[in-house]
């Protein structure tokens, strides 16, 4: 008795009923308890007729099928499944194994087994069916290569992106050490990165975008960004790799930044044209002072006077030489052809330094320049020579509108720096002249613009000074004034603190 009641409790436990089906007489006895599948007491099941009445009728016509295929092969066992009806309505999956007995004639005449009930078990397989179809979907959408491995770096799944990027098929390098995918000379700093991450938990890479070098199957290398992510899946630590092919976009970099070079270096040499006449202008002034002073100093000496006096009028003249020397340096600076140099340069210096190197002449000096610096950080990331021939074209350009101002007018300049999102400051240039002519405002940075600089248009400068912004990682816009004339807001990277991860 003991035994038996082991039996059933193990039974109810695992929702498990036995029966036996007289098949000729059609009489059925099964168990019936609360966990038994079959659970019908209010109904309870005694024949066959009463069992297809709570089964579908495809269910019943295949179990029937299942039974006489047994039979006439002459099988011990025959298993079948079908749906069968409750009381309360609902619909329940039932598996059923049962040992056939066969009479003199080679015909089954009982049944005896045990039957299960698999509703649950079934809806999780669908689940299960329905997420893996849903993830399929979403590998093949992805853009990116996917590639997933477990904590000892085993390729778990490996997207059609993947297959495009490397070269492999997945059937080829699933189970195999990601390691496949890395050139020789780090082929062994995988498992080592792993089993460290088993051992300390410390995450040195996990959520960074990284640029690592990969291997194809052909095995060329190529430039790649990483990012990974980590997730814990029925209690396994898996990790995801997002990845993006960086050959083109190297190149294309490469070829950008040789014809943003030329284009920046042709455009300085353009502006300094525009600027020749002021500069010689504002370079005669301390020459003609610097003779005057050495002039008078030769007729002092010749005369024999005061050696204190003489000392001054040197001393003078020594100041007006230094003056022009230091506008031929900033000069020579601005327009030297150089490589790109990005730094961490001082905001306010580079704006100030620019208007100095546009106002400069009597012939701008009506022009009244008004500054307002609210950004957070006094330092930007950019390439300083650059940035200042974006703040001179737009300098010049608002410096031409504004004097061509009636007499009296309010010829005024207006640069304003501030914050701006993601990690950039907007410095704007504004002025009070006509503003720009709407029919061309939206082709201001494509196409040249006819104006009163001849040859150099307005059109071409602008051109590559967004060009110059954009390499920047910035944007550049333009507008008209509510109170007339033109606004023109460039941003760039401002400098921050960044922590570096060698791992």
């Amino acid at each position: 008795m003991e035994r038996e009641a082991l039996l059933t409790l193990a039974m109810e436990v695992h929702g498990l009923a036995t029966f036996d089906w007289d098949v000729p007489g059609g009489a059925i006895h099964c168990t019936i308890d609360a966990a038994a599948p079959l659970e019908t007491q209010s109904a309870p099941i005694t024949d066959f007729q009463g069992w297809t009445e709570r089964v579908e009728p495809s269910d019943v016509a295949a179990v029937s099928a299942a039974v006489a295929a047994a039979e006439g092969e002459r099988r011990d066992r025959v298993a079948f499944r079908y749906h069968f009806r409750r009381i309360d309505g609902s619909l329940r999956t039932i598996e059923a194994t049962a040992r056939c007995q066969y009479d003199a004639a080679g015909r089954i005449v009982r049944l005896s087994g045990i039957s299960a009930d698999v509703t649950e078990r079934e809806a999780r397989e669908a689940e299960l069916i329905a997420r893996e179809a849903q993830m399929q979907s979403i590998l093949q959408a992805i853009p990116s290569a996917m590639v997933v491995i477990d904590d000892h770096g085993a390729i778990r799944r490996f997207s059609p992106a993947a297959e495009a990027l490397f070269g492999y098929e997945a059937s080829e390098v699933l189970g195999e050490n990601v390691a496949v995918l890395t050139p020789d000379s780090i082929y062994d700093l995988h498992d080592g990165y792993l089993k460290r991450y088993r051992e300390t938990g410390e995450q040195r890479v996990i959520g960074i975008n990284r640029a690592v070098v990969a291997r194809r199957r052909d095995g060329t290398e190529f430039p790649m960004e990483l990012s990974i992510g980590e997730a814990l899946v029925d209690g396994q630590r898996l990790f995801t790799g997002f990845m993006r092919d960086l050959s083109d976009r190297h190149a294309a970099e490469q070829t950008a930044e040789d014809l943003r070079n030329e284009l920046v270096q042709v455009s300085r040499v353009t502006a300094m044209g525009e600027m020749a006449a002021s500069l010689a202008h504002e370079l005669n002034q301390p020459l003609a002072a610097t003779a005057n002073f050495l002039a008078a100093t030769k007729l002092i000496v010749e005369r024999g006077g005061d050696i204190g006096r003489i000392t001054d009028l040197v001393g003078l003249a020594n100041e007006q030489i230094q003056r022009a020397g230091h506008i031929i340096r900033n000069i020579r600076e601005f327009i030297a052809k150089r490589e790109v140099e990005i730094g961490i340069e001082p905001i306010e210096k580079t704006i100030r330094d620019s208007v100095g190197l546009v106002l400069v002449g009597a012939a701008r000096t009506e022009v009244e320049v008004r500054f307002a610096f609210h950004q957070t950080s006094d330092l930007m990331v950019a390439d300083r020579v650059q940035i200042q021939q974006v703040m001179v074209n737009l300098l010049r350009n608002a410096s031409e509108a504004v004097q061509k101002l009636p007499p009296l007018s309010a010829r005024m300049i207006l640069i304003f720096v501030r914050d701006a999102p993601e990690d950039m400051i907007e410095i704007t240039v504004s002025d009070t002249g006509a503003g720009i002519d709407p029919s061309v405002i939206d082709k201001l940075f494509t196409t040249p613009v006819p104006t009163t600089k001849g040859a150099e248009s307005m059109g071409v400068g602008l051109s590559i000074c967004r060009r110059i912004v954009e390499a920047h990682g910035g944007t550049l816009t333009a507008e008209n004034r509510y109170a007339g004339g033109a606004t023109f807001r460039f941003t760039v990277p401002v400098a921050t603190t960044v922590e570096r991860d060698d791992g």
